[in-house]
């Protein structure tokens, strides 16, 4: 979860009417102001009168006023807007006088579908509430408040007052005036329902659409929020980018993610996997060929590069590309420059390259196998995925995400994971990473007959289950099986699958279990 930018407000209970009659007196206040700074004024005592950390105004193209963002972070107000234009969700809001999400995905209380609501959680949202400006019309305009913290005390009845504070800025950016055009069907375009919300390219969360469901970055582990953050970090740059880590752990997926977020959205994202062709065929791919170029080269053929001019070159397992092609690549990556095979003629391309491997290229750089000045170019902005078994806390939103994915895609209905299924799929190991957990949830939707996925149908013993340590004595079997679990929980003892609750102990129970047995922490497993 992500930290407030507002510390100390979590046990402060807001009084919603008293902030609607705040923001309800900012809006009626005779002023000089700009429209649009009485409006973020609004947002901002909304936001501190509530407890939340963000608030935004998203209007429509023909009102008075421009699309208004506070909080405690520009990008969560941007993924937030995004967020806004999926379907489903505009639906749910178009036929709601507030929406309010709060509360775990897959809850029965939920007022969203299932994956709509994982995507909330995976962006850092906990609390999400919309105020459409005219009744139940999505696209006349919408008051938005979220939190990157639950807030349960936040309902439907106890935030009616909020009606009042969106007549009263329909009122200022309308002027009573109903919106254009009539209430629109549900978007089947993302890309359009980005522009038909905000007005045009000139939107200020204009972008090139959203990431279809499978690219969402799921996860609320500290390692792999710690991605996300170093994603963050380099996304709006031109540099290089050099991801690693063990194969099948999403480096791809987080390529892409970098690409999305980038100023080069707009552009193609083109990938390559370096250890999937013969090194006669790699260079022709990535830096194109002319006809005749070599025997069966009827016509001439761009390349990767030139394929992704102004946009985003994915050199997957980049640490096996051939030796004498290494020097061509550090050529384009240091003066944007290539000529194709065959050809004497220079092409100048702009490209941002993000490269992956799962080998360790300083070892490689040591054995003459990769070049040395490639690596120091490539490796500007490194960033390291964490294995499956380093964010085993990930695993239960990880899966119930593939199996909604794969229902679809079958299609099937599909029920919640039970919590016995998660906490087995939480001890197992992952060699194989996200690619193997990809694999058994799968094998395991299609042997379940009614959308409930069951202990028999995970089949983990068909892959190498982990080894447990054998103790001579019960004593020493208790203790390695309580060590076991802190080590999936990551030492977290209370709380929703915290090692008490997968032990089926009192958090009091297990402690004094542990002094009993001497069971430090770093003293290992």
């Amino acid at each position: 979860m992500g930290v407030s930018a507002f510390p100390g407000r979590d046990h402060r209970l807001p009084n919603i009417e008293r902030a609607a009659q705040d923001a309800r007196a900012r809006l009626n206040q005779a002023s000089s102001e700009s429209l649009d700074d009485r409006l973020r004024d609004t947002l901002f005592r909304l936001t501190d009168g509530l407890a939340l950390e963000g608030g935004l105004l998203v209007l429509a193209a023909n009102q008075r006023a421009k699309n208004v963002a506070v909080g405690s972070a520009i990008t969560s107000g941007r993924v937030v807007s995004e967020f806004l234009t999926r379907p489903r969700v505009q639906g749910a809001t178009g036929h709601s006088e507030i929406l309010v999400v709060s509360g775990p995905p897959h809850g029965s209380s939920s007022v969203l579908p299932p994956d709509d609501h994982l995507h909330l959680w995976a962006l850092g949202i906990r609390t999400l509430v919309v105020v459409p400006l005219w009744p139940q019309r999505y696209d006349g305009g919408v008051l938005v408040l979220f939190s990157q913290r639950p807030q349960s005390h936040l309902d439907v009845q106890s935030l009616h007052p909020l009606l009042t504070v969106a007549d009263a800025i329909r009122g200022l950016v309308d002027d009573g005036r109903p919106p254009l055009t009539n209430p629109a069907p549900p978007f089947h375009d993302q890309d359009a329902a980005a522009r038909r919300l905000n007005g045009g390219a000139e939107a200020p969360f204009d972008r090139a659409g959203l990431p279809p469901i499978e690219d969402t970055l799921v996860g609320e582990s500290a390692a792999w929020r710690y991605v996300v953050f170093r994603l963050d970090q380099v996304a709006a740059t031109h540099a290089t980018v050099l991801l690693l880590g063990e194969t099948g752990t999403g480096k791809e997926l987080v390529a892409r993610a970098i690409h999305r977020r980038s100023a080069r959205s707009a552009g193609k994202f083109v990938a390559l996997n370096c250890a999937a062709l013969p090194p006669t065929l790699v260079e022709s791919e990535l830096f194109g060929r002319e006809r005749g170029a070599f025997t069966g080269a009827h016509s001439s053929q761009a390349g990767r590069f030139e394929i992704a001019h102004r946009g985003t070159l994915f050199l997957d397992e980049v640490g096996d590309l051939p030796i004498e092609l290494q020097p061509k690549l550090l050529r384009v990556l240091q003066e944007g420059q290539l000529e194709r095979l065959g050809s004497t003629r220079t092409v100048d391309v702009d490209v941002r390259v993000i490269a992956a491997t799962n080998r360790d290229l300083t070892e490689e750089v040591r054995q003459n196998r990769f070049r040395d000045d490639l690596y120091y170019r490539l490796n500007v902005f490194p960033i390291t995925l964490p294995s499956l078994r380093e964010r085993r806390e990930d695993i239960p939103l990880l899966a119930q995400h593939l199996a909604n994915r794969f229902a679809r895609a079958m299609p099937k209905a599909i029920k919640p994971i039970p919590d016995s299924v998660s906490r087995a799929l939480q001890q197992y190991d992952w060699p194989g990473n996200i690619r193997e957990l990809e694999n058994v949830i799968q094998r395991a939707l299609i042997l379940s007959p009614d959308g409930v996925i069951s202990m028999n149908d995970i089949s983990l013993t068909a892959a190498k289950a982990p080894t447990a340590t054998v103790g001579t004595t019960l004593e020493e079997i208790e203790r390695n099986h309580i060590q076991r679990m802190l080590n999936t929980t990551l030492w977290r003892i209370e709380g929703r699958r915290g090692a008490a609750e997968l032990l089926g102990l009192k958090p009091s129970t297990l402690r004094s279990r542990l002094r009993k047995l001497g069971i430090r922490r770093g003293a290992g497993a």
